[in-house]
C-alpha cells in the first residue's frame, strides 16, 4: 500500500489487528533499546481472564524467577489481539483494565519489592501540574489527599491517565509494595528512585503513620522534649544502659542501610560542587558505623552512670549532711554541620546522662 492509502484507508482497520502488528514492532524497539546495555528482553503476553487461572499464576511466578535467573527482562503487555474485551472498562472482569492496574497485579504476583509507574509528569500534583499553584505530592497518603486531588482528562495516548495510576498505585502498596509514580521523561529518573532520592510520589501502606496529625511547633517540641527528659531521669542506671546496648545492636544490624542512606546524601553534595572537605565530613567511611560507632555506643553503655553520683559531702552541722550530687541539666540544644556520626554520639550521651535532645 502507498503511504496515502493508509493515510485513507478504503475500509475501517480492525483494532485487534493492528494490536497484533503493532506488537511487533513496539518489541523490536524493546529489543533495540536493552541490546545496547548488552541485555535480553522477553514477551510475554496475558489477557484479563488469564489471572482467574491459578495454576497460570504460578506458571507466570515460574517463568518470570527463571527469566531473571538468566538476566533476561520480561516485558508483559495485554494481548488486545485475542482478548474479549470490547470496551476498556466497561467489559473487564475487574482483574486489570489497562498497563497501570496490570502492572499492580503483577507487582502483587510476583511480590516485588518496589513499582515503579512511569508518567509525563514529575508526580501527583494536588492539582492540574499546569498550575502554579498545584504542589508536587511527595508522599500520598490516602486519608489527607483522596480528596483534595483533582484529576484532569485522561491520557491522550493511554486508557486511564493519572487517574489509573493513583488507583494501580493505591491497590499495590496497599497490598505491601511500595510504588514510586515519577517521570518517564526525565533523565535518570529509575536510577534516583533506585537510590533513595526524593522524587516522584511514594505510595506505601504505613505512609499515613509517617506524617504527624499536625505541625509541630517549636514550643511543643521542647515540651516534649522536657517530658523525655524526666522519662530517662525516672529510668535506672541498667535500663538506660540496656536502651544504648539497643542502639548498637541496631546500628551493627543496619549498617548497609544507612551506609546506603548516606550515600544518597553523599551524591548531591559531590554533583552541587561542595568543598572537598565539607563532602569527607558528610561521608560515613566503611566500618564506621557497624563497628567504630557501635563500639564507641557499647563503652558509652558501660560506664559508671554519670547520674546521682556524689561530687561533694560536707557536714554543715552534727547530723545534717550537704551533699553536691551530679543530676541531669534537663533539655540540650545541640547545632552540628555536616557529620551524620555526631548524631549517634550526642543522641548517646543525652540518653545515658538523663537529658531530653533537641
Amino acid at each position: 500500500s502507498s503511504f496515502a492509502d493508509l493515510q485513507k484507508p478504503q475500509m475501517e482497520l480492525d483494532g485487534k489487528a493492528c494490536a497484533a502488528v503493532g506488537q511487533s514492532g513496539l518489541m523490536a524497539l524493546y529489543d533495540m533499546l536493552f541490546t545496547q546495555l548488552d541485555v535480553s528482553s522477553s514477551q510475554l503476553l496475558v489477557t484479563d481472564s488469564d489471572f482467574d487461572n491459578s495454576n497460570f499464576r504460578e506458571r507466570l511466578r515460574e517463568t518470570v524467577e527463571s527469566l531473571l535467573e538468566l538476566r533476561v527482562i520480561p516485558i508483559f503487555n495485554e494481548n488486545d489481539a485475542i482478548s474479549t474485551r470490547k470496551a476498556p472498562y466497561e467489559d473487564s472482569s475487574g482483574i486489570f483494565w489497562d498497563n497501570d492496574s496490570l502492572a499492580g497485579l503483577l507487582a502483587l504476583e510476583l511480590k516485588a519489592d518496589l513499582l515503579v509507574l512511569l508518567s509525563d509528569v514529575d508526580g501527583l500534583y494536588s492539582g492540574p501540574p499546569s498550575e502554579p499553584s498545584s504542589k508536587l505530592i511527595h508522599t500520598y497518603i490516602k486519608e489527607k489527599h483522596y480528596h483534595e486531588i483533582t484529576f484532569g482528562d485522561k491520557s491522550r495516548v493511554g486508557r486511564g491517565g493519572m487517574t489509573a495510576k493513583v488507583q494501580a498505585a493505591v491497590w499495590a502498596s496497599t497490598g505491601g509494595v511500595p510504588v514510586v509514580i515519577t517521570s518517564g521523561c526525565a533523565s535518570q529518573s529509575l536510577v534516583k528512585v533506585l537510590r533513595g532520592e526524593k522524587i516522584g510520589t511514594l505510595f506505601h501502606k504505613n505512609a499515613s503513620s509517617w506524617e504527624p496529625s499536625k505541625d509541630t511547633s517549636v514550643r511543643e517540641m521542647a515540651v516534649a522534649a522536657r517530658d523525655c527528659s524526666r522519662r530517662l531521669q525516672n529510668l535506672s542506671s541498667k535500663e538506660r544502659k540496656k536502651i544504648l546496648l539497643d542502639v548498637a545492636n541496631a546500628l551493627k544490624a543496619n549498617e548497609d542501610l544507612i551506609k546506603s542512606k548516606n550515600e544518597t546524601e553523599v551524591a548531591p553534595a559531590h554533583e552541587a560542587g561542595y568543598e572537598s572537605a565539607l563532602v569527607a565530613r558528610l561521608t560515613l567511611k566503611p566500618g564506621k558505623v557497624g563497628t567504630s560507632l557501635a563500639k564507641s555506643v557499647r563503652t558509652l553503655a558501660n560506664m559508671e552512670d554519670p547520674i546521682n553520683e556524689i561530687l561533694k559531702r560536707t557536714e554543715v552541722a552534727d547530723g545534717l549532711v550537704l551533699e553536691k550530687t551530679s543530676c541531669p541539666l534537663g533539655v540540650l540544644l545541640i547545632i552540628f554541620e555536616s557529620r551524620p556520626d555526631a548524631l549517634v554520639q550526642i543522641a548517646s550521651l543525652t540518653i545515658r546522662s538523663g537529658n531530653g535532645l533537641l
